[in-house]
């Protein structure tokens, strides 16, 4: 079998081209030819395996990104990212960068973005005539008997009309069900051609529901895929058990952004600060039981005040790939994910794999699909607020919010000072990504 993977976005920056990214190792793995068509920018990396053709479409980044690193100890740090550093090239003939900056499923992502919903008549038609053509070269070179294409939006909508004739199966990473209520009049144009897939691929059942809701699609056409991790580089081999009287490591990973619950998490660990600050009076007279440490990209304007005032116990670590993320989580006690909005956090699953405990806000679907797939999952759940639009908690459930995060990173940090939380180890070895590449290979036959 051959397989084309098809992303408008980067292959390696967010959850879903991480879930694009893993996909194509897995059928590696197995022996199928493949090519990957994406939108990237001229200087980016690229980490798929030898064989498998790139054919990328360039856009203009006209912004630098605002990363930092904030690391305390510098060799640190370099050991961290030691295992990353590897370039594979890629080729850059007969491509004409589009005059605007990568199109983002999300509003606000980890790297300069156009927001689809400012896309203009002569932007879209851009889009469609660089991506087009590069898929029907891709198309032409491998002869694929499987189209996949991420998020349920613009590209695959194209790729399925201009490509009536082949088999495309499209996957829902969650954000593309947020932009079709975002860009009404385009959503109109994608609606037709989404239920005109051969199949479709929710990640979880609330998903699956939306699904439903949104396109005129068969349901028979509508399947829960789920989502994957690799246990070849997220697990516990090496890991670095705190010792007595070494500071909680607590760490998030993710968009450094509002919708991602990081203004709260902030919130939430200054209060946790200033209760052991009240126990001696003086910030200075004790030594936090506490680190938090933040990665990820920085995008949202009204974050960057705050990430360049951090307080000495939180560090940023600015955008990290996944092998410095597995070593971090290996390094990691308990792990926070305070959001909003998600598809299928990843990196819930990734966490648990490498040995910390994840703190999780109770999203739609995600704790059925986790209870379902990972035995005696140790994922701490604090209570979804009420919400004013999708992604953004009204002004009280914000308040509740932070106080139920600051209760259960308190209580935890408390017990963790002096053992570690006795809770059973999950098991996630069904949920790897050659068992889902499987699953998805059976699924043509």
């Amino acid at each position: 079998m051959k397989v084309l993977s098809i992303t408008a976005q980067k292959p390696h920056s967010t959850g879903s081209g991480t879930y694009l990214t893993e996909l194509v190792k897995a059928f590696d793995r197995a022996g199928i030819e493949q090519s990957v068509v994406c939108g990237i920018y001229i200087d980016d990396e690229l980490d798929f395996p030898d064989g498998v053709s790139c054919y990328p479409v360039f856009f203009t980044e006209n912004v630098i990104s605002f990363e930092r690193n904030y690391t305390a100890n510098a060799e640190a740090s370099e050991e961290l990212f030691a295992p990353c550093k590897r370039k594979v090239n890629i080729p850059r003939a007969d491509s004409n960068a589009l005059p605007f900056a990568i199109t983002g499923m999300s509003d606000i992502m980890p790297y300069h973005s156009t927001r689809y919903r400012d896309m203009t008549r002569e932007m879209t038609e851009q889009f469609e005539e660089a991506f087009i053509s590069t898929v029907r070269r891709a198309v032409e070179d491998l002869e694929p008997d499987l189209i996949v294409c991420h998020h349920l939006f613009l590209l695959t909508a194209l790729v399925r009309k201009h490509f009536p004739r082949h088999k495309i199966v499209g996957i829902s990473h969650g954000t593309d069900l947020r932009q079709m209520q975002n860009c009404r009049e385009l959503g109109d144009m994608i609606r037709p051609y989404i239920s005109k897939l051969d199949l479709v691929y929710a990640l979880h059942g609330e998903q699956r529901k939306q699904i439903l809701d949104i396109f005129d699609i068969d349901e028979g056409k509508v399947e829960i895929l789920g989502g994957g991790y690799n246990p070849a580089l997220f697990n516990t081999e090496g890991r670095k058990n705190r010792l007595p009287g070494e500071p909680v490591r607590i760490t998030y990973a993710g968009k450094i952004s509002r919708p991602k619950g990081v203004p709260e998490l902030l919130k939430a660990m200054s209060t946790v600060c200033r209760k052991y600050m009240d126990r001696t009076g003086d910030i200075g007279e004790i030594v936090l039981p506490f680190e938090l440490t933040l990665a990820g990209g920085c995008e949202d304007e009204t974050m960057k005040p705050i990430m360049e005032n951090l307080p000495p116990y939180v560090k940023w670590l600015g955008q990290i790939p996944q092998p410095a993320l597995a070593e971090l989580l290996r390094q990691t006690d308990i792990f926070v994910l305070p959001s909003y909005f998600e598809g299928l956090p990843l990196v819930l699953i990734e966490a648990m794999a490498s040995g910390a405990i994840p703190v999780s806000t109770d999203l739609p679907g995600i704790r059925e699909w986790i209870d379902a797939n990972i035995s005696e999952a140790n994922v701490v759940y604090i209570p979804m607020p009420q919400m004013k639009s999708i992604d953004e908690p009204s002004d009280s459930g914000r308040s509740g919010f932070t106080a139920n995060l600051t209760e259960a990173l308190s209580s935890m940090v408390d017990i963790m000072e002096f053992r570690r939380l006795d809770l059973p180890v999950p098991d996630t070895s069904r949920i790897t990504w050659d068992a889902l590449a499987d699953r998805m290979l059976s699924d043509q036959k």
